[in-house]
């Protein structure tokens, strides 16, 4: 588990050194935590932080999430997510029930059929490749909270 934990942390440190080279970005975890918990949820339950500029090439975002979300393809960028707090049951692959383009490059949709379901919980690591079906089918417990850095994968 550290292992993983570990890998992630120098993925992200050295994804964000790359990404901001001339500026140096520090957010205190208490920081974070405190700045998470005070913002408005939007309409599936979810606040979140920018860490670093998002761009069409990546972004490093800080979310709190209190209800499931839409399932959604994201066609030219990776996500790779790490679990800080909380679970939810994760749906990959498969086939996006109701999709239809959101923006470029997105499609957003009711939920996924097939799919391989994964149990996400504090300390977990998920990394889904541009073009794969993904939905987070259930919060387990009142909440999750998660990094993900998106990066152009195609």
């Amino acid at each position: 588990m550290k292992t993983a934990q570990t890998l992630f942390l120098a993925c992200f440190l050295t994804f964000t050194a790359i990404a901001q080279e001339s500026k140096v970005i520090y957010f205190p975890a208490k920081q974070m935590d405190a700045d998470l918990h005070k913002l408005p949820l939007n309409e599936i339950g979810e606040s979140e932080i920018n860490l670093i500029e998002r761009t069409p090439g990546h972004a490093a975002i800080l979310l709190r999430r209190t209800l499931p979300g839409k399932a959604e393809v994201h066609e030219n960028q990776a996500d790779v997510w790490y679990v800080i707090d909380g679970g939810c049951e994760f749906v990959t692959g498969g086939t996006v029930v109701g999709g239809a383009p959101e923006s470029a490059g997105e499609i957003r949709g009711k939920s996924i059929s097939g799919g391989e379901e994964h149990h996400l919980a504090k300390g977990d690591f998920i990394d889904v490749p541009a073009g794969v079906p993904h939905w987070v089918k259930k919060i387990e417990g009142k909440e999750i909270v998660y990094i993900v850095v998106k990066y152009a994968e195609k």
